[in-house]
């Protein structure tokens, strides 16, 4: 009696859609599918809301000073004084001196290029500047490079670009040129350099990076409240809610519809004629 054999090549006297009895004996089903805790999915989850909420303050800082709440140089002056803290508390001497090197290299130049940044946008209507900001800072959340492993290399290139982008665009709105530099420093230290500087703080001590994010979380939160009132307020509250729990708990619930199937057949094993 003929055996069956698993090869299509070989010519067998069974029909094309002949199944043995045993074929599936060997059937795996989601053997390589990693079960997704909570916790780890909030942590992950955290850091999307945590850059979404740095460019938010970016824009809302924009609004205050275009709006007349604050003076545009209160803002960065408080940015960069945590800025500053926070590089000394991460970065030896050297390494210090060069990113001092570096940002006063950078400040210079935005400083030399405020007055022409500033009129960059003197004949588009201010509905358009809006529209711009609200495409690149949605752009940036998709873009952004997370680095949701702390071993993993931080390259936010394309990110960096769209946060400089949208401060060069906001910027351009305001009435003075000092303002314009001001605004622009803010942006760098909020949307470039604090995500570097979260990730540094992940590698080092954890339990600081939440205390961190809990901190933009209420400057975020007071700052809706200046500006928008009591009802923004909620609504922004139900969003990090939105995104913290109830996002988690969906993508977990996704998991159950996955069904990886690894069977018993043979894996394709070309051979080349060496004539």
């Amino acid at each position: 009696m003929a055996v069956w054999k698993k090869l299509l090549y070989v010519e067998q006297p069974f029909p094309d859609n002949y199944t043995p009895a045993l074929f599936l004996d060997q059937l795996k089903r989601n053997t390589t599918v990693s079960k997704y805790l909570f916790r780890k999915l909030y942590h992950d989850f955290s850091l999307v809301a945590l850059y979404a909420l740095l460019l938010l303050l970016v824009n809302l800082n924009f609004l205050g000073i275009y709006l007349g709440y604050w003076k545009a140089l209160v803002a960065t002056a408080c940015g960069t004084l945590l800025a500053g803290l926070g590089l000394v508390a991460l970065n030896s001497y050297t390494n210090l001196y060069e990113t001092v090197k570096l940002n006063t290299v950078i400040l210079l130049m935005l400083l030399l290029l405020s007055p022409v940044l500033r009129s960059l946008t003197k004949s588009t209507s201010s509905d358009s500047i809006w529209a711009l900001s609200s495409v690149l800072t949605c752009l940036n959340v998709v873009c952004h490079d997370y680095a949701l492993e702390t071993s993993q290399s931080y390259r936010a290139v394309i990110s960096t670009n769209l946060s400089f982008t949208n401060g060069i665009v906001l910027a351009s709105r305001l009435l003075l040129s000092m303002d314009a530099f001001v605004f622009l420093v803010f942006a760098t230290e909020v949307c470039i350099l604090f995500p570097m500087f979260d990730l540094r703080l992940r590698e080092k001590l954890y339990s600081a990076h939440f205390s961190v994010m809990l901190f933009v979380y209420g400057i975020v939160a007071s700052v809706i409240y200046v500006i928008h009132g009591a009802w923004f307020l909620v609504v922004y509250v139900l969003g990090v809610i939105f995104v913290l729990l109830c996002l988690p708990w969906y993508f977990m619930s996704l998991q159950r519809y996955k069904n990886e199937l690894q069977g018993p057949w043979d894996t394709a094993k070309p051979k080349i004629n060496s004539a």
